[in-house]
C-alpha cells in the first residue's frame, strides 16, 4: 500500500512524463528522430502512467473498494494525499462517489473528513461535489461542527464552501439544486465575458 509521500512522488512523476509529451510534440516534425522522441514520450507515458497515477492501478483500485480495506485504505490515502496530475481530478471523483457506496471503518471516516476539510480552503474543483454528497453520508457532528463554525467566517471564500457543504449535508437535493444554479450563474457570466 502505497503512503502520501509515494503517491506525491509518482504525480510528480506523471506530471514530468506529461510534460515530456508536450515539449517533444512541439519538435516531432522536424525530423525522424524528433518523432521518434515524441513516439518514445508517449509511449513511456502509457506505459506508466497507470501504475503511477492510481494506488493499485485505475481498474483495481475502483472494483476493490467494497470488498478490501486494504484498497479502501489505499483510496482514502489517495484523497488525503490530494495529487495533482493528468486525469487526477476525474479519479477522485470517481473515488468519493464510490466510497459513499462503502461501508467505511471510523478510522477511515476521520482520514475523510480531514480530506474534506481541505477542499474549504481551495477553489471548488470537479470532485468538490462529490465530496459533498459523500460527507452528507459519512460525516459526523463533530465534522459538521467544524464545517459549520468555517462558514461563519464572513466574507471569505472559504466561508461559502463550507455553506456549500452544509448545504450538501442538510439535504442532498437542496444541495444538487444549488450546484445546478452555481453552474447556471457562472455559465451565464461566461457567456457575457465572450460577447
Amino acid at each position: 500500500m502505497l503512503t502520501v509521500k509515494q503517491i506525491l512522488s509518482n504525480s510528480a512523476e506523471v506530471t514530468r512524463l506529461n510534460a515530456r509529451i508536450r515539449e517533444t510534440y512541439l519538435l516531432r516534425d522536424q525530423s525522424p528522430e524528433h518523432r521518434a522522441q515524441w513516439q518514445r514520450a508517449c509511449a513511456d507515458f502509457n506505459a506508466r502512467f497507470d501504475s503511477l497515477a492510481f494506488p493499485q492501478g485505475r481498474e483495481a483500485s475502483l472494483s476493490q473498494l467494497n470488498e478490501d480495506v486494504e484498497a479502501l485504505t489505499s483510496a482514502v490515502r489517495f484523497l488525503l494525499a490530494d495529487p495533482y496530475h493528468f486525469r487526477s481530478g476525474y479519479f477522485k471523483e470517481l473515488l468519493w462517489n464510490r466510497i459513499r457506496q462503502c461501508e467505511v471503518p471510523p478510522s477511515l471516516v476521520d482520514s475523510l473528513e480531514r480530506a474534506a476539510m481541505r477542499y474549504l480552503e481551495r477553489r471548488i474543483s470537479r470532485e468538490f461535489w462529490s465530496m459533498c454528497k459523500t460527507m452528507s453520508r459519512l460525516g459526523r457532528s463533530a465534522f459538521w461542527c467544524r464545517v459549520s463554525s468555517r462558514a461563519q467566517m464572513t466574507g471569505t471564500p472559504e466561508a461559502g464552501r463550507a455553506l456549500y457543504l452544509l448545504t450538501y449535508g442538510a439535504d442532498i437535493h437542496a444541495g444538487a439544486e444549488l450546484r445546478r444554479s452555481i453552474k447556471r450563474r457562472v455559465t451565464i457570466e461566461r457567456r457575457k465575458r465572450t460577447r
